[in-house]
């Protein structure tokens, strides 16, 4: 039967409008009452709606991938055919250029030029790296990607504005200020009998399942306990395909060996004391790790991550639902005021998206380097949700630092045990019901071409127990749904 059943809207519309002198005039429109058809199932029950955002429906486009893909091979050979910094000092001789270096404030850790005619439109790594010769270029690059090269523009006081991208393009007469860090680095990596879940090893590459709380390679703060230092002592003792071409028999590693070499996941951070690595993970991330043992397999494995031929896929538990194959396509930048942190660049063209507090947003101009950011695209999939938290797999195609954390941030569902991008009241309660204390963030699966052979490989790390745990909480059916994340038994593991 057909019936017709009133629903009662209420609108309510405010119109000011104030012209000239004239008084503000208000007009409101209120309730109108429209009626709608309805097929008649029985007798009209009251019923309770809900309005809420439509789950994100995005699928994963092969096609747009490919595309995406192309770009940014495109965007990646204008860089690589930009000039080298060998031809500038070969252009330009170290005699013939006028520098202009200001004293004013200058100390034994910073020092001010002044970018002479002849550099007018190179990129600042190479503009750095003839400036201070004896400096490398990647030493150069990794002083712009770190903050500490400004630019002094007058509108930012003394310090000036931070200039954190290596591929921008500066103009002469710019003024540069750059703070040299003056801290002390090892110059031998010292051999450590430390645990290692090794998945596979030939004479040529060794993956690893990365523990967590373990950080991948010598840094500030780390020179020692690493996987590089584990590395040093298992491949100099007890591997059975060679130590391979950087460590020494004593098991010690020269700190600038493989020097040069861009790691993926660092944005182009180039940094020593970690030979054969070619991909990072956080120290709070476990998961598949990929290390190089010879030279020829360090190039060939990492041209392979630079020209995203590698398939990464991760697992996570996260604070909320992000939703079903969501696609995330949001830059990636470091944050302007907490340098250690990165964020999703805002949007320009959308009022008080840039996540910061507005005495913050007054301290950065819109035309700072740090308000730009590089593309990144990640692909969500929530495996599981039980009301509070999900489990969700993440395929990245780019490789960001911080990308999944960041874009997981970015869409109100942080990671769980994130310290840095999540939240503070469940971290404390996964602390104080599982003893955990840090990101459940675990790098599932990886694709890749053998660096000798060409031969296509694919390596899966089992979940570390503590978040093996809470996913099967959260997931009682994972067992029968995906027995692949859920293995009944840890194979290839050597300790």
């Amino acid at each position: 039967m057909l019936v017709w059943r009133k629903i009662p809207l209420i609108s309510v519309i405010i119109v000011y409008s104030c012209v000239g002198q004239q008084n503000l005039v208000t007009t409101a429109v209120f309730a109108f009452t429209t009626v709608v058809p309805c097929l008649d199932q029985g007798p009209i029950r009251p019923s309770t709606c809900c309005f809420a955002k439509p789950p994100p429906n995005s699928l994963f486009n092969l096609k747009e991938i490919e595309a995406f893909e192309e770009q940014l091979d495109q965007q990646t050979a204008e860089i690589d055919s930009s000039t080298s910094v060998e031809k500038y000092n070969d252009e330009f001789d170290e005699d013939d250029l006028h520098v202009d270096t200001a004293a004013t404030g200058e100390t034994e850790n910073v020092k001010t030029f002044t970018v002479p005619p002849e550099l007018n439109n190179k990129r600042i790594d190479a503009v750095i790296a003839v400036l201070e010769p004896k400096m490398s270029r990647s030493h150069c690059g990794t002083l712009v990607t770190e903050g500490y090269v400004h630019v002094l523009d007058g509108n930012h006081g003394d310090k000036g504005s931070v200039l954190d991208r290596k591929s921008a393009k500066i103009k002469a007469g710019t003024v540069l200020r750059i703070q040299f860090p003056s801290e002390e680095k090892p110059t031998e990596i010292v051999a450590q009998d430390l645990p290692l879940q090794i998945l596979f090893e030939d004479e040529h590459m060794i993956v690893l399942n990365k523990a967590a709380d373990m950080v991948v390679h010598p840094a500030a703060g780390n020179w020692d306990g690493t996987v590089v230092n584990a590395l040093a002592y298992y491949l100099a003792n007890q591997s059975p395909f060679g130590r391979g071409d950087f460590v020494g028999q004593d098991g010690n590693i020269n700190a600038d060996e493989a020097a040069g070499i861009d790691v993926d996941g660092t944005d182009g951070e180039t940094v020593s004391c970690r030979p054969g690595i070619v991909h990072r993970l956080d120290k709070g991330t476990t998961g598949v790790l990929v290390v190089a043992k010879t030279k020829s397999s360090l190039a060939a494995l990492s041209e392979a991550f630079a020209a995203r031929r590698v398939k990464k896929t991760y697992l996570a538990v996260t604070v909320g639902n992000p939703g079903k194959l969501v696609k995330i396509d949001k830059p990636i930048g470091r944050h302007p005021i907490h340098r250690q942190r990165m964020r999703v660049v805002p949007d320009p063209h959308r009022k008080n998206s840039s996540g910061m507090a507005p005495k913050d947003r007054m301290r950065v101009s819109e035309g700072s380097p740090s308000q730009t950011g590089r593309r990144a695209l990640s692909f969500v999939d929530t495996l599981a949700f039980d009301g509070k938290l999900s489990v969700v797999q993440v395929r990245i195609e780019t490789g960001r630092t911080h990308q999944i954390r960041v874009h997981l941030q970015d869409r109100h569902t942080p990671i769980y045990g994130d310290d840095v991008y999540g939240l503070g009241d469940w971290n404390k309660r996964l602390y104080k019901t599982h003893k955990i204390e840090r990101p459940l963030l675990h790098a599932y699966s990886l694709e890749i071409a053998h660096p000798v052979t060409g031969e296509p490989m694919s390596f899966q790390a089992p979940m570390a127990d503590d978040m093996m745990q809470i996913a099967r909480n959260i997931w009682p059916q994972g067992n029968d749904e995906r027995p692949d994340l859920f293995p009944a038994t840890t194979e290839n593991r050597k300790e």
